[in-house]
């Protein structure tokens, strides 16, 4: 801090001196010349070990109401499901708290075959809700939506039924995987599955040596109780065409891993069912006739499972939208020592950002930042950007997330679930054009990193570039042409959000340096 403010000043004394001389000699052009040019800037460091003050904007988001989150769920003697007494299940609440009841296993990676079957059934549901069943790992951070390094059924809610997709999501949070029932995002989307404790049986196998040994799982699904589908004519084609590809007119499904996949640091270690991790609400849902590897699993008595959460009941205060972002004193996912900025931060709901006032500064500077990184969960359709924008001050930016609205440099984290959540350079100018690069390092769920930032106007032939590092990887993005001219206000450094809609990105840093105007 000492260097920067003694850089501060000394720029400062020397630009006035100029000024002077200037004025001295009659030179009263090279006077407005001098005004005329961007202010200078400087490297400053924050490491966090105190407050730094920085200014805050719906970052701490208190909920108008606390919904009561209840879990009930684990061993029962009852039967929905099962041909006889004793099955898993209850109602299970979706929220970002992880709670399961799971069997313990041996380890297993994506270069060992798995094998499981059994029933479900459901008998009510909230809109909303959302339960995962079959093989994940016991490390959950909580706040990822589904959980990080697991296979299996994923099922989501409405009043009157549910939908089931299988996926794998793997150690370093892609995703791949099919929708059992029909589903076109933003266009149809179905509930076929009955919550009146219709019996649907299934299988799920992984082979790691299918696909040219890529590895591949197949489902099953069918149910003796669940009527026929007739195809409504009057639905748009597309419609008919989902309608078709999935249950209960098709019945098997098969998942080839893209290239890659099976060395995606991905390790089970458990088996069972466990909630989805976002706010939502709650399903009554049954699992019997379980086996695990070809063996029956014994459901007459309780298998004495691990259990986590299941039976609990709590005030919740990670609801969407609910922003828990700023400084972190007791905290260093990032490294180090205690203190650190991060937390929360959801694409949805008010904007909100955690900044220092660096400016002005324009896209004519030369802009640097670099410091440490660790992401700790990132859901689907999750976001967050860090950089330099416009504060609230600007009334074209005042409760608009820059990256939508303009002024915005830096770093955008997110990205397709298939992928994972991208540290990618970023560009908004004030007109709104913006820039990206197909593909960029990835952010690891709880994995540390250092990083860094440049923004240099005179590269790409004056077209300006920005080059981001995460770690050893390295990615440029040069600025289209007249992009630079379009300009950007400048006023903020640090964390905001985007309005998008969608989850929730758990991110924490620490040990920043960052351009700002010298004062």
């Amino acid at each position: 801090m000492f260097v920067a403010h003694f850089e501060m000043t000394a720029r400062r004394l020397t630009l006035g001196a100029l000024a002077l001389i200037a004025v001295g000699t009659g030179a009263l052009g090279t006077v407005f010349a001098t005004a005329a040019e961007p202010p200078p800037t400087v490297l400053k460091t924050e490491h966090f070990d105190r407050d730094p003050g920085w200014e805050e904007h719906h970052n701490r988001i208190v909920p108008a109401k606390l919904p009561v989150v209840t879990q009930d769920f684990g061993y029962g003697p009852t039967r929905h499901a099962s041909l006889e007494p004793g099955e898993i299940g209850g109602r299970i609440t979706r929220t970002t708290k992880p709670a399961w009841y799971a069997a313990e296993l041996a380890p297993a990676t994506l270069d060992d075959p798995l094998s499981a079957s059994g029933s479900f059934a459901m008998t009510a549901a909230q809109p909303g809700a959302g339960v995962f069943f079959g093989w994940f790992n016991a490390r959950q951070p909580g706040g990822s939506g589904r959980p990080i390094g697991s296979l299996g059924l994923h099922f989501d809610f409405e009043a009157k039924g549910g939908r089931l997709a299988v996926r794998l999501i793997t150690g370093t949070n892609q995703s791949c995987g099919t929708f059992i029932t029909p589903y076109l995002p933003g266009k149809y989307r179905t509930t076929p599955l009955k919550l009146d404790g219709t019996r649907y049986d299934w299988t799920l196998n992984y082979d790691p040596t299918a696909a040219a040994g890529a590895g591949e799982f197949t489902f099953a699904l069918a149910s003796e109780n669940h009527p026929p589908i007739v195809v409504d004519a009057t639905l748009p084609a597309a419609s008919q065409a989902e309608e078709r590809a999935r249950f209960p007119t098709t019945k098997t499904f098969r998942v080839p891993l893209p290239a890659g996949y099976k060395q995606q640091l991905t390790k089970f270690d458990r088996f069972g069912v466990m909630n989805m991790m976002k706010a939502g609400g709650t399903a009554s849902i049954f699992f019997g006739n379980l086996q695990l590897g070809g063996k029956p699993i014994d459901l007459r008595a309780d298998p004495g499972w691990t259990a986590v959460g299941n039976h609990a009941k709590y005030e919740d205060r990670e609801v969407t939208g609910a922003h828990n972002f700023g400084y972190s004193p007791d905290t260093n996912h990032a490294g180090g020592r205690p203190g650190e900025i991060g937390g929360d931060l959801w694409r949805s709901g008010d904007y909100g950002y955690y900044a220092d006032r660096v400016g002005p500064l324009s896209l004519d500077r030369k802009l640097e930042a670099r410091g440490r990184v660790t992401m700790l969960a990132g859901g689907p359709d999750a976001d967050m950007m860090l950089g330099w924008f416009s504060g609230r001050d600007n009334p074209a930016t005042k409760e608009a997330s820059p990256l939508e609205a303009g002024n915005f440099i830096g770093v955008a984290v997110g990205g397709p679930t298939r992928v994972g959540h991208y540290f990618a350079p970023s560009l908004t100018t004030a007109k709104g054009s913006r820039g990206k690069v197909d593909s960029t390092p990835l952010l690891r769920p709880g994995v540390n990193y250092e990083w860094s930032f440049v923004y240099d106007p005179a590269a790409a032939g004056g077209l300006g570039a920005i080059t981001v590092r995460l770690g050893d990887e390295t990615v440029t993005l040069a600025l289209k042409p007249g992009q630079k001219a379009e300009g950007a206000r400048l006023d903020r450094f640090g964390l905001f959000t985007s309005q998008a809609g969608g989850q929730m990105v758990r991110i924490y840093l620490d040990d920043v340096s960052y351009s700002t105007a010298a004062r």
